[in-house]
């Protein structure tokens, strides 16, 4: 399966930079077009989540950056007759996470 990784680092507490992509996993119109089918389950008290649709599987985990910061991790599965998709995948789901945290 082709992999799609979203790494990002933020000044942000972890706490918030979670909030702030689930927030945006769950109510992003433009993600959603890619597969409404997608649902989203979220582990606050580890600041972890998962996303599955009927074309991916993906995975987020926020972490603290010492000395201060977070950083997230988005890890996209996509099945095979995807992989011609891939970088546009990629490049949506960075520039969301990226305008979600600034």
């Amino acid at each position: 399966m082709p992999t799609v990784k979203i790494a990002k680092t933020s000044e942000l507490p972890a706490s918030e930079c979670f909030e702030k992509i689930k927030h945006l996993l769950e109510t992003d119109k433009e993600l959603r077009r890619l597969d409404p089918q997608y649902n989203c389950e979220f582990d606050s008290s580890q600041l972890t989540g998962t996303a599955k649709g009927s074309q991916f599987k993906a995975s987020m985990k926020i972490t603290e950056a010492p000395p201060q910061g977070s950083s997230v991790e988005i890890l996209v599965d996509l099945p095979f007759h995807l992989a011609l998709v891939k970088g546009l995948v990629q490049k949506t789901l960075d520039k969301k996470v990226s305008e979600a945290l600034s």
